[in-house]
């Protein structure tokens, strides 16, 4: 299912975002399984392909604000940050996995398989 709404945000079918932040964090998942500077450069590259995905920088101001979201949902800072990103996007879908969003009652929260 994750394979196939990647598939429709890469051909431009659904536009989505991810924050810088989260790019990073990918990143350093890649190199705690080992991977070197060639599949980081590949796995960057490959984002520009992606039609229908747009990068949100998070700047020192996005990431204060996140602070109070932590404090006033629970969340942790990479959830938090998420919050956030759809806040300054004006938006109120993510698409995850993780029921923690689910406790902020004006986010819908979709998974993959509901959008394939």
């Amino acid at each position: 299912a994750c394979k196939r709404f990647l598939g429709k945000v890469r051909d431009g079918l659904i536009k989505s975002a991810i924050t810088d932040f989260h790019i990073d964090s990918i990143v350093i998942v890649m190199e705690n399984y080992g991977k070197g500077w060639k599949d980081i450069a590949l796995f960057l590259v490959s984002l520009l392909r992606y039609k229908g995905l747009r990068i949100h920088t998070m700047g020192l101001s996005g990431r204060i604000k996140s602070t109070l979201i932590m404090r006033d949902y629970g969340l942790d800072f990479d959830d938090a940050l998420a919050v956030q990103a759809l806040k300054d996007l004006s938006t109120n879908v993510i698409v995850s996995y993780d029921e923690d969003f689910d406790s902020i009652n004006w986010i819908k929260r979709y998974i993959p398989e509901k959008l394939v």
